[in-house]
């Protein structure tokens, strides 16, 4: 009999001994026991300075292995207190763009779910400052007119010069007959004839709306150099 309930006592003992074990570890990120959940510390690279219309307020979040990352922004009211006319008060966001119709200011808030920790939001305030927007009146071709085949660095000038936007980007329109290229700001021209060349910028007119003018230059043949006497 005893014999027996030695049996009972040790199968007790091996189903105590499984009822001890550890729960399974949590990989998920969200607050589990190995601790693998990375806090959101800044919010950098943030476009504070802008131009009326539509942009991107960009931002990265740091460190880059973050668990959240993800910048939810919204724009915040001026407090019933204050009065200022150079607060943008129709400015709205949508995803990661900000609309604004004027120029002065406006604060918003990136916001990242869950970014401290599990319940716990990272948010990080900006102030926005909107400049107006200067669009490309014409474009002056500084470059000669007539030139041998060869190379061309095609230089011009921007007016007005305090135009929101000024990098211009060269394109053959028509090569003609001169069999040219564009690598940057150099023209190659291969043969006589006339090439057309197209300046744009982009956005130079509006938000979306690239300015573009064109320019011809005239080739002809490489001028062979006078023997000396």
């Amino acid at each position: 009999m005893m014999k027996n309930a030695g049996i009972v006592v040790l199968l007790i003992g091996f189903s105590m001994a499984g009822c001890g074990k550890s729960p399974p570890e949590d990989n998920t990120g969200t607050g589990g026991t190995d601790n693998s959940f990375v806090p959101v510390t800044n919010i950098i690279d943030v476009n504070t300075s802008v131009l009326v219309g539509t942009v991107s307020l960009g931002g990265k979040v740091v460190p880059s292995d973050a668990t959240n990352k993800t910048i939810k922004w919204t724009v915040l009211p001026l407090d019933d207190d204050d009065e200022d006319e150079d607060y943008i008060e129709d400015a709205t966001i949508s995803g990661t763009n900000l609309t604004t119709t004027s120029e002065g200011y406006v604060d918003v808030r990136a916001t990242i779910i869950n970014g401290k920790a599990v319940g716990v939001n990272y948010t990080k305030d900006f102030t926005i400052y909107v400049d107006p927007f200067v669009p490309v009146s014409y474009i002056v071709y500084d470059g000669p007119s007539s030139e041998e085949v060869g190379d061309i660095y095609l230089d011009a000038t921007v007016y007005p010069d305090d135009a929101s936007y000024t990098d211009i980007i060269w394109s053959i329109r028509n090569a003609g007959t001169t069999k040219a290229s564009i690598v940057d700001d150099v023209l190659t021209t291969r043969a006589p004839g006339t090439v057309r060349v197209t300046a744009t910028i982009k956005n130079g007119k509006a938000d979306g709306v690239n300015y573009t003018q064109d320019f011809s230059i005239t080739i002809v043949e490489e001028l062979e150099d006078e023997d000396e006497d």
